[in-house]
């Protein structure tokens, strides 16, 4: 569910297409998003068990290289998450840049309150990237060591891409990812693979008027329901349009 670097390359991408200023960013100066959103995904599934969401992000520059950031979503007492009401992340992350090209890794502690049973797992991340204008190409990957909260391992790879119109407030977006890992044999891998090794893809745009964006994302998986190992706890998976209000500041 981590965001890095997506808040700061969607921002990036909307400003350099609308020609607005970076000023705030380059010194350093802490970012807010707030998101309401119908469906909150992440990797293709539904963390807020298909219903409407809120969100809520900040992210700190202590440096011109690290980045701390915290995130908070509603749940919606989520199946996929023992029943939790709200999911956080803590986040450490360290950038560096050599022309065009960009590179981060990032230590990342996913948390869940009001929910049942072991929940709490943590992710390393990598990635790089290449900006030239208003557009974005960037390959990450987020690997989460075996722990009993995810049943396993868990290696998420995603290739995205982003592109701001010149002179417009229009910002056009996507991704596909693939989601792998190993089974402890518990039935836990569930929550992350519900149907086993899988891959999403989206596509989406971004209407900016600051401080205000208006966004559209189509997502889907290739799971078929006949794949699914608990179909009964776990039906948000497929093909879905979902509407959302974001505003940064």
């Amino acid at each position: 569910m981590y965001s890095f670097p997506i808040r700061s390359l969607v921002m990036g991408a909307v400003l350099a297409g609308t020609g607005a200023p970076l000023a705030a960013h380059a010194q350093g100066i802490p970012s807010v998003e707030l998101e309401a959103t119908t469906d909150y995904r992440s990797r293709g599934l539904s963390w807020s068990d298909g219903d409407p969401a809120l969100r809520a992000a900040v992210d700190v520059p202590v440096t011109s290289a690290i980045t701390l950031s915290a995130q908070g979503v509603t749940l919606r007492e989520a199946s996929r998450h023992g029943g939790a009401d709200a999911g956080f992340e803590l986040a450490a992350s360290y950038s560096a840049y050599a022309g065009l090209i960009d590179w981060r890794g990032a230590a990342v502690a996913h948390v869940f309150a009001g929910g049942q049973g072991d929940l709490n797992y943590g992710e390393a991340e990598a990635g790089l990237g290449a900006s030239l204008g208003p557009a974005r190409v960037d390959l990450s990957a987020s690997y989460a060591p075996s722990q009993d909260a995810i049943g396993g391992s868990n290696l998420y790879a995603r290739l995205g891409a982003s592109v701001g119109i010149p002179a417009t407030p229009f910002l056009f977006y996507g991704h596909v990812g693939h989601s792998s890992g190993s089974d402890d044999g518990t039935g836990r891998a569930n929550r992350l693979r519900p149907a086993g090794d899988y891959a999403d893809w989206a596509v989406g745009t971004e209407y900016y008027f600051a401080p205000v964006s208006l966004a559209l994302t189509y997502s889907d998986t290739d799971i078929h329901r006949g794949d699914l190992r608990v179909p009964v706890l776990d039906h948000h998976y497929g093909e879905k349009l979902v509407a959302s209000a974001i505003m940064r500041f």
